[in-house]
């Protein structure tokens, strides 16, 4: 082999490498798992980039999308919102003072459910180009349960709503020996306009009773449990249910409580002008001359 078909091998060679480092250089990072929102949150969607000795802002195109929906565009140095699809209309910004340091991740205010999906993160700069897509999930906590019941001689029905979670949660029943009595309710979960979930759970017990119920609610997505115990008590065919004795509660306690005490001391305030006209009041002493 002649020198040079040598040096025509080495210059490829170098070329190859020189190449491989450079596109190994530019590699933009986004989140590897399904990134998690809650609605009506904001979520920071995250995508970086190496910026180098080489970084001109004037040069540098950043787009993110859903698909073929674009959602943020910025080019020439500044926001070009013209093709942004209005789903996300005044919802989105990015990062303009840390672009410099590589960050080109996007500000989502006001989520919802509408906003699930595969977020696609586009970078270009002198330095290359890159694309890389993730998932967006959402989530939604489910409130405190209410409790509403109805007491006969022969039963008690007790039924547990909370409203405005996602996504569909797990509901059980538990007895006083911890053991799942689920399969004795009903329970029904709705959807409403916005796509979140309204939970009802009914359980009827018969006959005499003395114990204490338990009720479980989980969303995996969150980590959420709620969990509340009931106790029951039955004597002499005459059921109750004492109400606040749901553990760890004292809000619903404070729930029951405050309005008795402000209607005591509202009658109190309205009776005081005539008890001050038919009870006599002690007069004061005169003072000794």
């Amino acid at each position: 082999m002649s020198w040079k078909s040598w040096v025509t091998q080495i210059c490829f060679v170098s070329l190859l490498i020189i190449k491989a480092s450079y596109s190994v250089e530019f590699e933009i990072s986004v989140p590897r798992e399904p990134q998690l929102a809650i609605v009506g949150q904001y979520v920071v969607l995250d995508c970086s980039f190496p910026v180098g000795k080489a970084w001109d802002l004037d040069n540098s195109v950043i787009t993110w999308q859903r698909g073929l929906e674009v959602i943020h565009s910025f080019y020439h140095g500044q926001d070009q919102l013209d093709r942004q699809s209005s789903h996300y209309t005044n919802r989105t910004s990015l990062y303009h003072s840390e672009m410099k340091r590589g960050n080109a991740s996007l500000r989502l205010d006001r989520t919802n459910l509408g906003d699930k999906g595969d977020y696609t993160c586009s970078v270009s700069t002198l330095l290359g180009s890159k694309t890389k897509t993730f998932a967006l999930k959402l989530a939604a906590y489910y409130p405190e349960p209410h409790l509403k019941f109805t007491a006969s001689p022969r039963d008690v029905e007790l039924l547990l709503t909370s409203q405005g979670g996602y996504p569909r949660p797990s509901v059980h029943w538990l007895d006083d020996n911890g053991d799942d009595v689920t399969n004795n309710t009903v329970t029904n979960i709705s959807e409403d306009t916005q796509g979140l979930y309204t939970v009802f759970s009914t359980l009827n017990l018969q006959g005499q009773f003395n114990e204490t119920i338990t009720f479980v609610l989980k969303n995996k997505a969150l980590g959420q449990e709620i969990r509340r115990e009931i106790t029951l008590h039955s004597a002499n065919e005459r059921s109750s249910v004492e109400k606040g004795r749901i553990s760890g509660d004292n809000k619903k306690r404070w729930t029951i409580l405050v309005p008795i005490v402000t209607f005591v001391l509202l009658l109190f305030v309205l009776l005081m002008p005539a008890l001050r006209n038919y009870v006599p009041w002690p007069s004061e002493k005169p003072s000794p001359v």
